[in-house]
């Protein structure tokens, strides 16, 4: 039987049917009791809470949470574009670099993303996450002082996909962990704040190229920016290994009042906390765009989106310099850059939270400045050198549709092993845009890489057309629901029957409902 025939269809409604006895969740097995939602709260009892308790216990998460995010996201940018910030010191010219080998090298990163991605997955689900990550990283720090000793093309090739290898683990399960401790309606600020470090980052490592550029060594300059960056990653990496939770019952700055209080206050959601089983049934649900396209819409919009970037983020050092900046001055330009990425990142994820179903128009908005900014790069002269920089940081503008667009998964998707899927397919969707984008631009073009910008605004284009495709879907099932509810068909959305934490997809649990 076909897995459109395992399905029931009521009002519309594709569902996958479980019943109470057959949920997942009921059956512990191997699952540590500490780990399941339930059981805990079974175990350390519930409280009433109130508005202001919550609101304490929200600024107690964000204090220990988000800064530890925010310095491993910040680091992982760094570290990421060190060859761009190595670029404009002569990298290109030291390691003999022809044709567009300097391009393949972004997508030979991606490439090792794309390879480790669902790996990745799977042992972030299946260990301790902040043990896990700290090893992570610990590893990419090394690899990412390897590249101080490159000498040619395939040196540094060979470090650049490892480094994508190991780097590809952070983003994703930052995704789950901001699902595991925030409301649906907190998760877009969350995610856009930790994402919009990617702009720090990049002041941060402006500073530390500018720094390394005035070093007159036995070395070239760009070597130390690996060296410096590496053993800043490796030194972080002890502190997140140390401190970072696996999940909020298990954690060393909560009480066991206050860790059932995290958990209560996001039943809400439906989208569980974590389940260390990996379960086959989701992983088809996801995969299966019959009984569930959106990972496929998601996946899709993640590449148009990183075409883009793989571009932007492989040229952004270049295309300054072209506009007639010099070297010191194009590292230090990388700040105001920074500044203008941590803006509309966080920008796009406060309004996606301040406005009620606000989300994909918010998406589609922010794409619109970095339109402007490029159209700015191919339409004024060579000699507006203020125009063309003011383009430049409106360019980075896209980003935070990307942050809200990886975002949507922890939101929208329940079931643990599905929700890992969907944003495994965001991410494979993240690596092969930017295993795309760098290839579409080319050096010594009139006007200056033409070819990028208009593939990037095509990009652009085609993702307001995915968007809106999802949020009709997603409107459209939410609606079916609602009037299932008046037809005696669903349950009452409103009523807590003790379900909220058995691992239910989105499909199967029809109280379930998408935000917009």
């Amino acid at each position: 039987m076909s897995s459109h025939d395992d399905k029931s269809s009521l009002g519309g409604v594709d569902v996958v049917p479980v019943t109470k006895s057959q949920a997942p969740g009921i059956d512990m097995g191997s699952i540590p009791e500490t780990e399941d939602a339930n059981t805990f709260l079974a175990t350390h009892g519930t409280a009433t809470y109130t508005e202001e308790s919550n609101r304490k216990l929200l600024r107690r998460i964000d204090m220990y949470l988000m800064p530890m995010m925010c310095i491993s996201y910040c680091i992982q940018y760094i570290d990421k574009s060190a060859l761009a910030y190595a670029a404009v010191f002569g990298v290109k010219k030291d390691l003999n670099l022809k044709g567009q080998e300097y391009s393949l090298l972004t997508s030979l990163f991606y490439i090792g993303y794309l390879v480790a991605e669902y790996p990745q997955a799977w042992l972030s689900q299946r260990y301790h996450i902040g043990r896990f990550l700290g090893v992570i990283m610990f590893i990419w720090g090394g690899i990412l002082m390897c590249s101080a000793a490159t000498r040619n093309f395939a040196d540094i090739a060979a470090v650049r996909f490892f480094q994508g290898v190991f780097e590809s683990a952070l983003t994703p399960a930052y995704i789950i962990v901001t699902g595991m401790w925030f409301t649906r309606r907190e998760q877009p600020f969350r995610v856009a704040i930790w994402y919009s470090m990617n702009g720090l980052g990049n002041a941060i490592g402006a500073l530390i190229s500018y720094g390394m550029g005035l070093i007159d060594g036995k070395l070239d300059s760009w070597r130390y920016i690996f060296i410096i960056e590496g053993v800043m990653t490796i030194v972080w990496s002890v502190v997140v290994f140390m401190i970072f939770p696996s999940s909020p019952m298990r954690v060393r700055w909560l009480t066991d009042a206050q860790k059932a209080q995290a958990v209560e206050r996001i039943r809400s959601n439906r989208t569980g906390i974590i389940n260390r089983e990996w379960k086959w049934e989701q992983v088809k649900e996801a995969l299966d765009p019959r009984i569930d396209p959106t990972g496929h819409i998601i996946f899709w919009a993640c590449v148009l989106n990183e075409v883009i970037n793989g571009g932007v983020a492989t040229y952004k050092g270049l295309i300054i310099k072209s506009i007639g900046w010099t070297d010191l001055q194009s590292a230090l330009f990388g700040i105001a850059y920074g500044a203008a990425v941590t803006i509309e990142i966080a920008s796009c994820g406060y309004c996606a939270m301040r406005f009620k179903d606000s989300r994909h128009w918010c998406m589609i908005a922010w794409l619109l400045p970095s339109a402007i900014g490029m159209i700015l790069q191919i339409a004024l002269p060579t000699s507006n050198k203020a125009g063309r920089t003011i383009g430049v940081l409106l360019m980075p503008s896209f980003v935070g549709s990307l942050a809200l667009c990886m975002g949507i998964p922890s939101q929208n998707t329940a079931g643990f092993t599905k929700r890992s899927v969907v944003v495994g397919m965001a991410f494979i969707g993240y690596c092969v845009g930017n295993i795309i984008g760098p290839l579409a631009w080319v050096s010594g073009q009139t006007p200056a890489y033409i070819s990028g910008y208009t593939t990037c605004l095509a990009c652009m284009a085609d993702q307001v057309a995915l968007f809106l495709l999802l949020r009709v879907y997603y409107a459209r099932q939410n609606k079916k629901r609602d009037q299932m509810v008046i037809d005696g068909l669903a349950p009452d959305p409103m009523a807590l029957d003790g379900d909220e934490f058995e691992d239910l997809t989105d499909k199967q649990d029809l109280k379930f409902r998408y935000t917009l």
